[in-house]
C-alpha cells in the first residue's frame, strides 16, 4: 500500500514539466517576435535654434532712373535757323543761359517796327483829337455869343414889329438867321459830345497797337532760344540752315542735379515690411484714398533709401522718398514709390561711382532706421503648401517631425523675417526630409 501511494505522487511531476516546457515555448516566441520585428530608424536632419537677434528690416523695389525735370525746347517761331550751338549733341551737358539755337529774326524785326509805327500813329491820333475838341470848344464860345446877339436883335426886331415900325419881312429875316446861328450852336455840341466817345475808340487802338508790340517784342525774343536749366542733352533734330517750323521740337534737356526713380514694390513685402515697424497698428499704406497722408506717415519713419546699382552693388547712392505713384501695375499690381537722388549725373571719385545714367535699372531699398530684435530663418527652410500657406518643418520635443505655419515678414538675402508662429527655441529643420512623414523620428544636426 506504500508502493501505491509513492506511485500515485509520481503523477503529479508530468504535468508540472508540459507547464515548465509551455512557459519555456512562449518566452522563446515571444524573443523570436522581438527580434524579426524591424527597428526604427531616425532621419539626420540639419536644424538651426531659432533665436531673436538685432536685425535692420529692409524691402526692395526695382525701377528705372529717369530726370526729375526735362525740358524740351518747342519753336514758338518759324524760320530759318541762323545759328546752332556747336556743342549741341546727345549726351552733352549745357549750362542755364546757353544759347541754343538762333532762328532769323529779320522778319520779327520788322514786324516790331510796323508795330512801334502804328502805335505812334495811334498817338497822334489822339493828340488830334484833344486838339481837335479844344479848337470846338473855343469856337462854340463864340457862336454862342453871336448866338446870344441874334436872339436880342430877333426880339428887339418883333418889339417894332409890334409897334408897326418894320414890316413882317424883317423879323422873318431875324428869324432865319437866328435859327441858322443856332442850328451852328448845336452842331458844335454834338461835336464835343461826340470827342469821349472818340478818345475811347482811339485809347483802344493805342492798347492794341501796344499789344502787337509786345506781341511783336516777344517774337523777336523767341527767336533767341536759351538753356533754361543746366542738363544734358538726350535729343537733338535740328541743324544750321534748317528752316524751322513753329511747334518744331527742336531739342531736349534732362536736368543732372535731380534724378527720379519710380520703383515696383510687392504689396505683401510692403505690407510685412510696415508690419514689423508698426507692429498691431499698421495703417492702411498702400491702398487709400489720401495718398498723401499715407506719405507723411511713411516719410516719418526716416527710413533709409538708398539706390543700388544692379551690375556691381559696391555703387550705392543717397535717396530719399518723394511720394506714392498712386496706383498699382495693372499686371503685376506692384505698387509704385518714388524716390529721389540728389546730383546723379556727376561721378564720385572717391568710390569710384560712376554717374547714374538715367534709364538705367537700378534697385531701391527702404531700410529701417534702427535695428529691430526679430527671429529669421533661412530662406530654404520656408516652405509652402497649395493652398498658399506659409509653413516650417520642426523638430519637436521627442525629435520627431511636426509642422508649423508661420506669417513671414522682409527677405534679407537668404533669410527671411518670420513675425509670428515661432518662439526662441524651436528647432527648424532646414534641410529637405524625404519622405517628409509627420511623426517620423530624426536625428537633428545642428546648422
Amino acid at each position: 500500500m506504500g508502493s501505491e501511494m509513492n506511485w500515485r505522487q509520481l503523477l503529479i511531476i508530468p504535468p508540472i514539466l508540459v507547464g515548465i516546457a509551455f512557459f519555456y515555448w512562449m518566452n522563446l516566441e515571444d524573443r523570436r517576435g522581438e527580434e524579426s520585428a524591424p527597428r526604427e530608424e531616425a532621419l539626420a536632419v540639419r536644424v538651426t535654434e531659432v533665436a531673436a537677434t538685432p536685425f535692420r528690416p529692409s524691402v526692395t523695389g526695382y525701377g528705372r532712373v529717369a530726370a526729375a525735370s526735362t525740358w524740351s525746347a518747342i519753336s514758338q517761331v518759324q524760320g530759318r535757323a541762323v545759328e546752332v550751338n556747336p556743342e549741341l549733341s546727345p549726351g552733352w551737358i549745357v549750362d542755364e543761359g546757353d544759347l541754343l539755337i538762333a532762328i532769323d529774326p529779320r522778319d520779327y524785326e520788322i514786324a516790331l517796327a510796323k508795330a512801334e509805327t502804328a502805335r505812334d500813329s495811334a498817338r497822334a491820333s489822339l493828340r488830334e483829337l484833344d486838339a481837335t475838341a479844344a479848337n470846338t470848344r473855343e469856337t462854340l464860345k463864340l457862336e454862342r455869343r453871336i448866338e446870344a446877339f441874334l436872339q436880342t436883335e430877333f426880339e428887339r426886331q418883333s418889339n417894332l414889329l409890334e409897334r408897326g415900325n418894320v414890316a413882317q419881312s424883317v423879323v422873318d429875316q431875324a428869324t432865319r438867321t437866328l435859327l441858322s446861328q443856332q442850328k451852328v450852336v448845336l452842331e458844335l455840341e454834338n461835336r464835343l459830345n461826340l470827342v469821349p466817345v472818340q478818345r475811347e475808340i482811339h485809347e483802344t487802338s493805342l492798347a492794341t497797337r501796344r499789344a502787337e508790340i509786345e506781341e511783336a517784342g516777344r517774337n523777336l525774343q523767341r527767336t533767341r532760344i536759351v538753356a533754361p536749366l543746366t542738363g544734358r542733352i538726350s535729343l537733338k533734330s535740328v541743324s544750321q540752315g534748317q528752316f524751322v517750323r513753329t511747334g518744331d521740337n527742336l531739342l531736349t534737356i534732362e536736368s543732372i542735379d535731380t534724378a527720379e526713380i519710380l520703383a515696383e514694390f510687392r504689396p505683401q513685402t510692403l505690407n510685412n515690411f510696415f508690419r514689423l515697424l508698426f507692429g498691431d497698428d499698421l495703417p492702411d499704406l498702400v491702398v487709400g484714398e489720401d495718398m498723401k497722408e499715407a506719405f507723411e506717415i511713411v516719410a516719418g519713419l526716416d527710413l533709409v533709401v538708398t539706390v543700388h546699382s544692379t551690375i556691381n552693388d559696391r555703387f550705392v547712392w543717397p535717396a530719399k522718398l518723394t511720394r506714392f505713384s498712386g496706383r498699382a501695375d495693372e499686371q503685376t499690381g506692384a505698387v509704385g514709390i518714388v524716390v529721389e537722388v540728389d546730383d546723379p549725373g556727376f561721378p564720385d571719385p572717391a568710390t569710384r561711382r560712376p554717374p547714374l545714367i538715367n534709364g538705367s535699372f537700378v534697385e531701391v531699398r527702404l531700410s529701417a532706421p534702427e535695428p529691430t530684435s526679430s527671429i529669421r530663418i533661412e530662406r530654404n527652410a520656408l516652405r509652402t503648401d497649395p493652398d498658399g500657406v506659409d509653413f516650417v518643418f520642426l523638430a519637436d520635443g521627442d525629435s520627431r517631425l511636426a509642422r508649423r505655419d508661420v506669417v513671414v515678414g522682409p527677405v534679407a538675402g537668404d533669410q527671411v523675417v518670420v513675425l509670428a508662429g515661432l518662439v526662441e527655441g524651436d528647432r527648424v529643420v532646414v534641410s529637405d526630409p524625404q519622405p517628409a512623414v509627420y511623426g517620423m523620428l530624426l536625428a537633428p544636426v545642428a546648422n
